[in-house]
């Protein structure tokens, strides 16, 4: 399950990954998603909350946690179905109808996170010119994780896990899932440039896919742990 797992998020990131400017142009119309994104229940987050860089990571944040809270809740997910199809997925309709074909129950609120990260990503960008005329990528990517970290108390811990501590390691390979699921989610706004359409959210559903295989390996080491005779 492991491997099978890990391979499927790798792909589906990959798939993201190879998405062509014209692809890109030839996506929904972002004012269509705005006005939907606007329309629904966003737990009382607004995009003006995101005109800073302390704001959108707040925001990115939570919206991280809503989806992984609603994949927690999911039992019965088809990962090669979604594998197989997310690269013929060309709408975020489509992508919905593939999440419900693989069996997931929370398929429009995912996709409905995924729009409103969209936004929030959208409207960072729009709001800090300054921000990509002053800083070269790397540097943005440097400010950016900083203020993850900050925002989610990570500092990386020297040394080597140890074996007889299998919850301690669970809980430090599970966050350090969640803390590059951020960074990774944040890639829109670190190039700073983005179609604000479905490719950014069959982007988001990727980034997703590889955090569900990172949070499955870290779960499967835990019970190899317990199993070898480590602390529970």
């Amino acid at each position: 399950m492991k491997k099978k797992l890990f391979i499927a998020g790798v792909s589906l990131f990959m798939i993201f990954q190879s998405c062509t400017n014209e692809e890109l142009s030839s996506q929904s119309d972002p004012q269509m998603m705005k006005t939907e994104i606007n329309s629904s229940s966003t737990a009382g987050r607004s995009a003006s909350e995101s005109h800073t860089l302390k704001g959108f990571v707040a925001n990115q944040l939570a919206i991280d946690a809503e989806i992984k809270t609603l994949l927690d809740e999911e039992v019965n997910i088809n990962y090669s179905a979604i594998q197989a199809g997310l690269g013929n997925v060309k709408t975020n309709e489509e992508l919905e109808q593939l999440y419900r074909n693989a069996n997931v129950t929370h398929a429009e609120e995912l996709v409905s996170l995924y729009k409103e990260l969209s936004l929030h990503t959208e409207a960072f960008i729009k709001s800090n010119k300054d921000f990509y005329s002053s800083y070269n990528e790397e540097d943005r990517a440097r400010l950016i994780t900083a203020e993850i970290d900050s925002q989610i108390g990570y500092h990386e811990e020297s040394g080597i896990m140890s074996k007889a501590n299998c919850h301690a390691n669970y809980v430090k390979a599970s966050n350090r899932c969640m803390r590059n699921y951020a960074i990774t989610m944040s890639f829109a706004a670190v190039s700073g440039f983005v179609s604000f359409g479905a490719s950014t959210v069959i982007g988001a559903a990727a980034a997703t896919a590889v955090m569900i295989a990172c949070n499955s390996d870290a779960d499967e080491d835990y019970h190899d742990c317990v199993h070898a005779g480590g602390t529970p």
